[in-house]
């Protein structure tokens, strides 16, 4: 045989063989991501473990009134952009990969305890054997985010027990990362009714979730949450909002013994109408059934007679016992402003009020200072004030705040507010 020959088959062997990511001295495959099915003795008593999980309940699918070009999760990208899921990061250990809607049971293993085998050969074989192990992940990451859920329901909690008993018991490093909106709408965590502000309504859910035995058994693992708020639906959370949900995740994270808890509101994002997979567009694998909505406080309008009243929650103003305007307030007020002038009023009234929670005093003080606050921005926006006043918990919106001696921590959120009466020409 001639040397050209010869040389032509040799190329065209490693050719083969680095498509298929295999050793130096493995078989060629024919189908190079064949890794990713089935799991192996090699994998069980692998010294690093890590789950992977997809949140692919209906808030994180665009529906008909997403708009076209809207930015939503990309939940593959977000997840091979969080730190540790590198591939030469997971070569040597098991990984395991699912999608997870609203229980425990309906969590799908699609990468079931594989082993990741280190790829050999010089720094060029192996770099170009990672790149096609890492279309290979993220193709099955993107299917699983456009499966459709088996559930009308969110239980992130439930996921991360489902992700505790695919860890198993053992010593080496155990990790799970999860890209998730958070808006879990079931069970101990569920947070349809929640006000999205207070570290006391954050206390309450956790003290909840360990009394109903709902916390996941995460003792020693590391835990990644990225995306969280991130929905593709519906109104998105104010800073402050995200804040909370943010806090609220990493306590229950901590409160269910994991060694340590990354919660972020991270994500990558795609235009809505754009395939997440080659032929697969935003409504693949749509489900019938219609999920219960997390939904954020946000202003409201009600007129009665000549008065107008706009109704600004305090968790889409401030944080949390504070009477400094939050940075995504601003946006709030340019519009709250404008819709002012659209009324042509004839007076402008701000008023602050607050939960019953803490001193009288303490309660006029901050119910008034988020009042002057609310009073100072429309200013700097041309609208004239007549008063601004706080009322403390005087004049609540919702009530009872306690229910058998139980906080209802729904009501308390929704008396905390600045009410703007606009009093106009009838």
């Amino acid at each position: 045989m001639s040397p050209r020959r010869l040389l032509a088959m040799a190329m065209a062997l490693a050719a083969v063989m680095a498509a298929g990511g295999c050793g130096a001295f493995d078989m060629p495959q024919a189908r190079p991501c064949t890794w990713l099915d089935g799991a192996s003795d090699a994998a069980r008593d692998a010294p690093a473990r890590t789950v992977v999980l997809v949140d692919r309940s209906s808030s994180t699918r665009p529906d008909p009134a997403t708009a076209p070009g809207a930015r939503v999760p990309d939940w593959a990208a977000t997840l091979l952009a969080t730190p540790g899921l590198a591939l030469p990061e997971l070569e040597g250990g098991r990984l395991s990969a699912a999608g997870f809607d609203g229980t425990r049971a309906t969590v799908d293993w699609a990468v079931d305890r594989v082993s990741v085998t280190p790829v050999k050969g010089n720094d060029t074989l192996r770099e170009d054997r990672r790149h096609v192990r890492r279309g290979c992940l993220e193709k099955r990451l993107r299917q699983l985010s456009v499966t459709a859920p088996g559930t009308a329901r969110t239980d992130v909690l439930g996921a991360l027990a489902a992700a505790a008993d695919q860890l198993g018991p053992g010593r080496g490093r155990r990790r799970i990362v999860v890209a998730t909106d958070g808006l879990a709408n079931t069970g101990c965590a569920d947070l349809r009714s929640a006000g999205f502000d207070g570290t006391a309504e954050i206390e309450a859910v956790v003290r909840r979730c360990r009394t109903a035995g709902e916390l996941p058994p995460l003792k020693g693992a590391e835990v990644t949450l990225a995306g969280i708020g991130r929905a593709a639906r519906g109104t998105a959370p104010s800073s402050p909002q995200t804040a909370w949900l943010t806090s609220l995740w990493t306590g229950l994270c901590e409160a269910s013994g994991a060694a340590r808890c990354t919660v972020s509101a991270t994500a990558r994002t795609r235009e809505a109408g754009k395939p997440a997979e080659a032929g697969r567009d935003d409504k693949a694998g749509e489900t019938g059934k219609a999920e219960p909505a997390v939904a954020f406080p946000a202003v409201s309008e009600r007129p009665a007679g000549k008065v107008t009243t706009l109704t600004l929650p305090g968790s889409v103003l401030f944080t949390t016992d504070s009477a400094e305007l939050s940075p995504t307030a601003q946006s709030t007020l340019d519009d709250v402003a404008r819709r002012i002038k659209e009324l042509r009023p004839l007076s402008v009234a701000v008023s602050g009020h607050t939960d019953s929670r803490g001193s009288e005093q303490h309660g006029r003080q901050l119910s008034s200072a988020r009042a002057q606050a609310v009073r100072s921005a429309l200013v700097r926006r041309g609208i004239s004030v007549t008063s601004a006043r706080g009322y403390s918990d005087d004049r609540p919106s919702c009530a009872p705040e306690y229910r058998n001696g139980t906080p209802d921590y729904a009501a308390m959120a929704c008396n905390r507010r600045v009410e703007i009466a606009v009093t106009v020409r009838r």
